[in-house]
């Protein structure tokens, strides 16, 4: 088999798996989604202006680590268990359920601050239904390595509605939101 009739049979088995969602499927949107959230960490480093310069100064740098870490160990540990993981753009945007705008770089800085918490917040939608999926495929270090995860991705979002002055819940997703998307 060539590469490319190879790649179009792992693009027909990826279609299968995120339309019946599998553990491997949930988690490749999450792959996705770290990435593009690590991007957008960066962008708003770069730009946000006031405290949330400031607070991004002091725990950017380490939200763009530890997401890094993260993609490339839930990758490795598709890959290890036959498991088709997100390689090109297109599949990153195609994967992603973060939403991307340019021009969210000239929001005020507490708005660029709340933006980032909101996809934390995306990402632990996606990382509850993968913890259960592999809790059901009978996938348990998966299972513990996302929920390592999603305890860190709420320690991130307790504190940063802390700084920004919100309740917890204040602005994310509630269950009266549905789940649609999935």
């Amino acid at each position: 088999m060539t590469s490319e009739e190879q790649y179009q049979q792992e693009l027909k088995q990826s279609d299968i798996d995120h339309h019946t969602p599998t553990a491997g499927a949930m988690t490749g949107h999450i792959i996705a989604n770290l990435l593009i959230h690590s991007l957008k960490i960066s962008q708003a480093k770069l730009f946000t202006k006031g405290n949330a310069a400031l607070f991004l100064s002091q725990y950017g740098d380490d939200w763009i680590a530890h997401e890094q870490e993260a993609f490339n160990h839930l990758n490795q540990l598709l890959v290890q268990n036959g498991e088709s993981i997100p390689t090109t753009t297109d599949q990153f945007r195609e994967f992603t359920m973060l939403e991307e705008n340019g021009a969210d770089k000239y929001l005020p800085g507490d708005d660029q601050l709340f933006a980032l918490v909101k996809d934390f917040d995306t990402q632990i939608l996606f990382i509850t239904k993968a913890i259960a999926l592999g809790n059901k495929e009978e996938w348990p270090e998966l299972a513990v390595d996302l929920t390592e995860l999603l305890s860190w991705i709420k320690k991130q979002i307790t504190l940063t509605q802390r700084f920004l002055g919100h309740d917890l819940r204040t602005g994310l997703y509630t269950e009266e939101d549905g789940d649609d998307d999935f």
